[in-house]
Formats: structure tokens, C-alpha cells, sequence
């Protein structure tokens, strides 16, 4: 179980933080996932791979039943960059920080199953068959989840005219 966790932490940690937008939450939501991975599948004897699509439904479950049960708040900490500084790459990066940041809170106006599908593909990187696995839908759902959703953020981009130059 330890070896679960040391491998794989990190990466619940992120993806709920990136479902919340919250580090508390997420932290919270994290230890808790594993504290319920723990107590009903520590003796099951799942591989490494199985292991980790449980923890990720966990964690998503998890989200789902905080986000309906309390109202969140966003919280955005902004790095102390001094943007006066006049170097290209520490501007640059401020730039890309601030559009991930507002991509990432495009992701609130989605549904909680498009929401899911589009972190679990290009955050988390993974296959349709696993993200089938972890939302407990067909490939074909996930598919067009994914690609629903992808559809959505693109759109909400542009009406926000965050588009690439």
C-alpha cells in the first residue's frame, strides 16, 4: 500500500487539484481517496495498473460528492513575479501561467463527466479504455465525452478570445 501511495500521490493530487482548484480540497480529497482505496481494496490483490484506475474513480467520486455537497471557492495563488523585470522567458512563462490558469476555470462550466474526461485525457494522459474504466461508460462514451468537451473549452475560448497567436 505505501508503494501505492509513494508512486502515485502526486498524480491524484494534481488531477483533484485540477478538478477543485482548490489545494486544501484537494490535499483533503487526496488522503481520503487513499484511506478508501485502503480500507476496501488494500487485500484485494490488484495489480499496479488496476490499482491506479481505482484510485482515480475514488478520487473523481470523491469531487463529485464535496463539489455537491459544499459550494466551493476558487483559489488562484499567483506566483511573486516581478513582470517589470524585462527578461522574455520569466514573461513568457507569466503568460503561459495565466492562460493555464484561465483554461483551467473554463473546466467549471462543464458537465462533471466531460469535466472528468477531458483532465483524465490530456492531463493525465490517458487511453480511452482506461478513461471508459475509471467513469464505468463504453469507449464510445468516453470518446464522446472527450471530444464534447474539448468542443465546449474550445468554444468558451473563443468567446473569451483567449485564442493562440
Amino acid at each position: 500500500m505505501s508503494q501505492i501511495y509513494e508512486k502515485n500521490h502526486k498524480r491524484i493530487y494534481d488531477f483533484l487539484y485540477k478538478y477543485t482548484q482548490n489545494a486544501d480540497t484537494a490535499m483533503d480529497l487526496m488522503q481520503d481517496s487513499f484511506l478508501s482505496f485502503h480500507k476496501h481494496y488494500s487485500e484485494a490483490g490488484l495489480t499496479e495498473e488496476k490499482s491506479l484506475m481505482v484510485l482515480y474513480t475514488i478520487a473523481r467520486n470523491l469531487s463529485i460528492n464535496f463539489a455537491k455537497k459544499f459550494s466551493t471557492t476558487k483559489e488562484i495563488y499567483s506566483e511573486d513575479i516581478d513582470l517589470h523585470s524585462h527578461n522574455p522567458r520569466l514573461e513568457k512563462h507569466a503568460e503561459f501561467q495565466d492562460l493555464e490558469d484561465r483554461l483551467y476555470s473554463f473546466l467549471g462550466e462543464l458537465k462533471e463527466d466531460e469535466r472528468s474526461a477531458i483532465l483524465l485525457k490530456n492531463v493525465e494522459g490517458f487511453q480511452l479504455t482506461q478513461i471508459a474504466e475509471i467513469l464505468h461508460v463504453s469507449v464510445s462514451t468516453a470518446s464522446r465525452l472527450v471530444i464534447r468537451a474539448t468542443e465546449k473549452v474550445t468554444a468558451i475560448a473563443l468567446r473569451e478570445n483567449l485564442v493562440p497567436d
